[in-house]
């Protein structure tokens, strides 16, 4: 089993037994070992990592995405714990280590992660993921264009929204770094309580995040453009499962999205709307944003 890192906590390990029990009990505030209360998962030792991208914050990420680790201990008949990481980069990066076995990942690590990762693809919502671009309800801002010399803010560098909406910023004749400034918060909750606090003229914020987030963030701002959507949050498996522990992986998580009221409620929270088969078109969909972020894995 690979080191497996608690976000707030690097220097705990899942090989060490002691610090495996502290860690399981406190992590995230989720009892995961009470979810499956099987025979098979009572008796294995193992602990099967499932990795968020982080970008919301931890609790939001407990609270969302806990309720799906019964699912894949179900599937695995295995131990699950819940992860995620301080940022974007130590995200991927983890990732490349092998140090997850089940991710929920933004759409272009999603595909770097079926290129160079052995991870194996899953599932994804139903939903596209939709970038905005969003001012304060009493902006007098009305068009693109009046971004100009302004500060935008943003969520991680390395998150897909971003970048797209970098390039629809670029393509709008506002090319980043010149005619407009993009600046990184780390999370979509920052970047729209610095544009609440008016720190900036405009926030990039997707769809599915607005209705995550929670409080009253959608009545207080106003779209000023849609962004061209791209392929969603992406569901992956670490190729070291096998062939038939993913397919069962696959159909559970499809099963509980689609069919168990408690999955369909809970994908309408997360605003997936249910989950489907990621298919090739999703992935190359994904190929022309790949160069970007390499850049911005080198130059970070």
């Amino acid at each position: 089993m690979p080191r497996v890192l608690h976000p707030f906590c690097p220097s705990t390990s899942l090989n060490d037994a002691r610090g495996r029990r502290r860690w399981l009990s406190s992590l995230l505030g989720v009892a995961l070992s009470a979810a499956l209360g099987s025979q098979a998962l009572a008796q294995s030792s193992r602990v099967r990592a499932f990795g968020v991208v982080p970008y919301l914050t931890a609790r939001r990420i407990e609270q969302l995405y806990a309720p799906i680790v019964p699912v894949i201990q179900r599937a695995l008949g295995e131990r699950v714990v819940l992860l995620s990481a301080p940022n974007y980069a130590t995200f991927f990066e983890r990732c490349g280590a092998g140090e997850y076995d089940v991710i929920a990942t933004s759409p272009v690590f999603g595909r770097l992660a079926e290129l160079e990762q052995g991870y194996v693809r899953l599932v994804r919502p139903r939903t596209e993921l939709e970038p905005l671009l969003v001012v304060a309800k009493t902006s007098p801002l009305q068009r693109v264009q009046e971004l100009r010399g302004a500060v935008v803010t943003a969520p991680d560098p390395l998150a897909t929204i971003t970048m797209a909406a970098r390039r629809f910023l670029a393509q709008s004749g506002l090319v980043p770094g010149r005619d407009v400034q993009v600046r990184p918060m780390g999370s979509h909750a920052n970047s729209l309580a610095a544009l609440l606090h008016g720190e900036s003229a405009a926030a990039i914020v997707s769809v599915t995040a607005l209705k995550q987030l929670g409080g009253d963030y959608a009545e207080r701002v106003r779209v000023l453009a849609a962004v061209p959507p791209t392929p969603p949050l992406l569901y992956l498996a670490h190729g070291r499962l096998g062939a038939a522990a993913i397919e069962r992986l696959a159909q559970e998580l499809m099963r509980f999205a689609n069919d168990d009221p408690a999955g369909v409620g809970l994908m309408r929270e997360l605003g997936h709307d249910g989950l489907k088969r990621i298919e090739e078109a999703d992935m190359k969909a994904l190929d022309a944003l790949v160069p970007d972020v390499r850049q911005l894995l080198r130059e970070s």
